[in-house]
């Protein structure tokens, strides 16, 4: 019982972590009237805690995979949002059905041609880190 509320305790304090991350992104953003919003500017300094160490994976890894957990919950509003939008699915469903299998065809054989071309380098040694 004790480890499950400790462990409980962990995740929250993860998740608040991550959440201070995107909140200090977010105040960048909006102080130096960036273009970039502020969740990125804070995913992007996370990664930088990350990559130079100042943050060990430990002290997020649990908070961050709960919250990969539940993210498509976040997405239900957007789709239940499509049937306000009926009529113009009626007339330009297919149009838009088009669009989305030629999108994600194009993203899908981008995304596996740069990934066959870093496994391929990374087999002649020559990726720098």
């Amino acid at each position: 019982m004790r480890s499950k509320t400790l462990l409980g305790v962990t995740v929250i304090l993860q998740i608040v972590l991550i959440s201070c991350f995107a909140m200090i992104g977010d105040w960048i953003s909006l102080t130096l009237h960036l273009p970039l919003p502020g969740n990125i500017i804070g995913l992007i300094l996370l990664y930088l805690a990350l990559k130079s160490r100042l943050l060990q994976i430990d002290h997020v890894e649990r908070g961050g995979k709960l919250l990969l957990l539940v993210m498509p919950l976040f997405f239900v509003p957007a789709l239940s949002g499509i049937m306000d939008y009926t009529d113009f699915m009626r007339q330009s469903g297919l149009q838009v059905l088009v669009i989305l299998v030629i999108s994600s065809l194009l993203t899908l054989t981008g995304s596996a041609y740069i990934v066959d071309r870093l496994a391929r380098r990374k087999e002649e040694g020559t990726v720098h880190e």
